[in-house]
């Protein structure tokens, strides 16, 4: 063990506290925020106090929760001659088990999440080989593109479907993206939420007027006509309160993450979404809150523990070394718990810190290990108005054997189901 890693293992609750500040002052939010405070963990975790360890059901309070699948891919640059065979196989298996979608995202010019780069083709292909589950776009980053074209692409896997589509659009933050549409970046959130109204009037077959040739007006209807009357849509929010009031200012549902808010703010945050929607006449209920979680499902914690973990190491130690350029990280006047500079850090030491974390997240806010611990992550997430999980499944663990972990995520979905499912143990065709 490093001697950073010694300082690490022995630092105080308070200490924690401090050095979780200071990373979240340096733009280390990945590290520093998280559900529960890291001074909480070892009570979370407790196997003497945890309900779970007692062998008491969490879900006692017969909350439901709906379950969907969420890809975004670890590595894109892999040459296979089967890249996604665990989206269609997983897709398959929802479909078949009550599973509420399938969600495919939009990312370009990057190995994380660059087999995605338009989820309206791989939507096309879901409709194909899927007959129940909803099929989601999570997210279309909408100023990249003509809100028309968008439109269009989604009304064709709408009928495909037979009308099971649904849209998450996310204003997008690389600004490289952007090459596909440099004018929009600076303005991007004002022109997402004006292209998700165009969207909804193109949809529901109103005309809207754009600007043709030489300026002239041009009055659009487009074609095919949809499966759906209205779209279904989520706007994907990260922590701005600004954004979950307008997403509740305009009747759309919600897909976040926990990784970047703890869940008291998250609740706070929905509050003021319900209260927005009642605000601008929709029904404060109705809206749904979907929240993205890293899950990997299994018999055994410390199994799963360690099936999951270099993936997810590797994942804290390089948002770690993209910040090389901050300044002292130390935690201030407490001596005994070293400086935290990336600069200072050795290959070893970085290790220690993304190991550090990566436990204090996998007790909080991943939904890793048995049925029975995941229970307790998702009570609280319907305690804070949270509807949906959209499991995360493709973050680097083999396909082999995500594949194999699903009949135990179905388990957990049941849990909070109330239903039973249709082949909860065998994964096939369609």
């Amino acid at each position: 063990m490093s001697d950073l890693a010694k300082r690490l293992e022995h630092l105080t609750p308070r200490q924690r506290e401090l050095l979780e500040s200071q990373l979240r002052m340096k733009g280390l939010d990945v590290l520093a925020q998280a559900s529960f405070s890291l001074s909480e963990a070892s009570a979370t975790t407790s196997k003497r106090e945890s309900p779970l360890n007692q062998g008491r059901l969490i879900n006692q309070s017969g909350r439901t929760m709906k379950f969907s699948l969420f890809f975004f891919s670890h590595d894109a640059s892999k040459t296979t001659d089967d890249k996604y065979r665990l989206l269609m196989e997983s897709a398959r298996f929802a479909d078949a088990n009550n599973f509420s979608a399938v969600w495919t995202p939009e990312r370009h010019f990057q190995d994380f999440g660059g087999l995605y780069p338009n989820p309206s083709v791989l939507g096309a292909a879901l409709a194909m080989v899927t007959k129940n589950i909803d099929i989601r776009a999570g997210s279309v980053a909408l100023p990249l593109h003509n809100p028309i074209r968008v439109a269009e692409e989604w009304s064709v896997v709408d009928n495909l479907s037979n009308g099971r589509v649904g849209i998450a659009f996310a204003s997008g933050w690389h600004t490289f993206d952007f090459v596909l549409s440099p004018g929009n970046y600076k303005d991007r959130k004002e022109h997402l939420f004006q292209n998700v109204q165009i969207i909804r009037k193109l949809w529901r077959g109103e005309p809207v007027t754009f600007q043709g040739v030489n300026g002239e007006d041009a009055e659009v209807r487009t074609m095919p006509r949809p499966v759906q009357r209205d779209l279904p849509v989520w706007v994907s929010i990260s922590n701005d309160p600004a954004t979950w009031v307008k997403a509740g200012e305009i009747g759309a549902n919600v897909l976040t993450a926990i990784l970047r808010q703890p869940l008291n703010a998250l609740a706070e945050k929905i509050q003021l979404y319900r209260e927005a929607r009642a605000k601008h006449g929709h029904d404060a209920e109705a809206g749904q809150i979907t929240v993205m979680l890293h899950t990997f499902v299994g018999e055994d914690d410390n199994a799963v523990r360690e099936i999951v973990r270099p993936s997810l190491t590797h994942y804290f130690r390089s948002n770690i070394k993209q910040f090389e350029s901050h300044t002292d990280l130390s935690v201030k006047g407490r001596a005994e718990s070293g400086s935290f500079h990336p600069d200072n850090l050795t290959a070893a030491d970085l290790d220690a810190v993304a190991s550090y974390y990566y436990e204090r997240y996998f007790n909080q806010n991943l939904l890793c290990g048995t049925p029975e611990k995941c229970s307790h992550l998702i009570d609280h997430l319907g305690e804070a108005g949270v509807g949906e999980i959209a499991c995360f499944i493709d973050f680097g663990v083999s396909p082999d054997l995500v594949l194999s972990s699903l009949p135990h995520l179905n388990v957990l979905r049941e849990r909070f189901s109330g239903a039973r499912s249709l082949s909860a143990s065998t994964i096939s065709p369609a």
